[in-house]
């Protein structure tokens, strides 16, 4: 009996030490854990850019207007126009002018409605189709409105409601939009058969219309582009806007061709070469890697030295530039970002540790380019001991090693 109760102390004993070895274990793995941080290797691009303000120089050509009454611009900032094209409309008040829109929003209704309409006689639509559509259509939204492109999220967003309709339809949901669509036609015949008030105001030149002005059109002149100093574009980026005549309504951009001329530290233009297409950014107008060419150089006497870069492309974020803020992009780099501290060297090789199910591996990396806190990394040649694409990147931690359990 003795022989018996000695027999279960020592399983007792066993299972006891058994358990505080499991919970120990059990601690090591969830502190290893805390003090450890990790991120995932994504594909990232970063630029070397020159940062500096820029001036926008435009042939730019007042319109004018001298009748008075409310001003409703026709044309797009950055549409191309025609000489005799009506870019706005001078309405003797603003309830006309109200109620002349108000024609052209409702036959756009009109027109949405009938194409729902006919969507919903034939019920031909592809939902596998449709839900792509969705998905994309909503992406394009939130890219523009991250990007403060608002005129086009406004667009996306329409799109993207059309869409979803088109699905209610396809999935059998039946909708009627004879009454809606009677409404309307009822409400443009009456705003139709008013006689509206108004004067067209035409361009007397081609080229790209811009509503309004910045009282910057004067401060450099675009005909002597080629004369400009860096001293001189410094004048004009610390220049005040001039009073503009309340008859100037717009403007018309004749020449395909504008510029965009800045002053930068000499040192910095040892890699810029003439006629060279680059790349630049306007961060605070949502416009990034617009194509420009280096139309010129200064002469890198002074600290300072001139660039004047020409662009061909016209739109209506374009269009609203003037003093700007931007960066010039002379390199650009395309890698895994990871922050210099995931970067370890084992065995004189650099790389970095990463979490694979539940054990921690070393991977090799090949470095693209380093700043203080950051590196880029890649995989040129597809190996299977270097970093690759989605790896879980150990930015933080003590004690890595390979096979170790996390």
């Amino acid at each position: 009996m003795k022989k018996n109760n000695f027999s279960f102390k020592i399983i007792a004993i066993v299972l006891v030490l058994g358990v505080i070895a499991s919970y120990i274990i059990y601690q090591a793995v969830l502190f290893s854990k805390a003090e450890m941080e990790t991120q995932f290797a994504l594909n990232e691009t970063v630029y070397k850019t020159i940062d500096t303000t820029g001036f926008v120089v435009r042939d730019e050509h007042y319109i004018t207007n001298d009748v008075k009454g409310t001003t409703v611009s026709f044309a797009e900032n950055g549409e191309r126009v025609a000489r005799g094209d009506t870019v706005s409309m001078v309405f003797a008040s603003s309830d006309d002018a109200v109620s002349y829109l108000k024609i052209s929003e409702i036959q756009e209704d009109i027109e949405h409605y009938e194409e729902l309409s006919g969507q919903a006689n034939t019920q031909t639509l592809n939902i596998n189709t449709l839900n792509e559509k969705i998905d994309n259509e909503l992406v394009d939204f939130l890219e523009c409105r991250d990007s403060y492109n608002y005129k086009e999220a406004i667009e996306y967003a329409n799109t993207y409601r059309d869409t979803l309709t088109g699905k209610q339809i396809a999935i059998g949901e039946q909708l009627d939009f004879t009454e809606e669509l009677a409404n309307l036609k009822s409400e443009l015949t009456q705003l139709q058969s008013v006689k509206y008030t108004y004067t067209e105001i035409k361009s007397d030149t081609s080229g790209y219309f811009i509503s309004g002005a910045d009282g910057y059109e004067k401060t450099i002149d675009f005909s002597k582009i080629d004369k400009l100093t860096s001293a001189s574009v410094e004048k004009a980026l610390d220049s005040k806007p001039t009073a503009v005549s309340e008859e100037v309504i717009g403007r018309v951009v004749e020449s395909f061709k504008w510029y965009i001329v800045c002053s930068v530290d000499t040192d910095d233009t040892v890699n810029l070469s003439y006629n060279k297409q680059i790349y630049v950014n306007f961060p605070y107008q949502g416009i990034e890697k617009l194509p420009v060419t280096l139309y010129k150089i200064g002469d890198r006497t002074g600290d300072k030295t001139l660039l004047i870069m020409s662009c061909d492309l016209m739109n209506e974020n374009l269009s609203d530039l003037r003093i700007e803020e931007m960066q010039i992009i002379t390199e650009e780099y395309e890698g895994y970002k990871i922050p210099n501290s995931a970067i370890r060297t084992v065995d004189g090789v650099k790389g970095v540790y990463v979490v694979r199910g539940n054990l921690l591996g070393f991977r090799k990396i090949h470095i693209v380019h380093s700043t203080d806190s950051y590196t880029l990394v890649d995989n040129p040649d597809g190996d299977s001991d270097y970093i690759k694409l989605y790896d879980k990147v150990v930015t933080k931690g003590v004690e890595l090693y390979d096979n170790k359990l996390v």
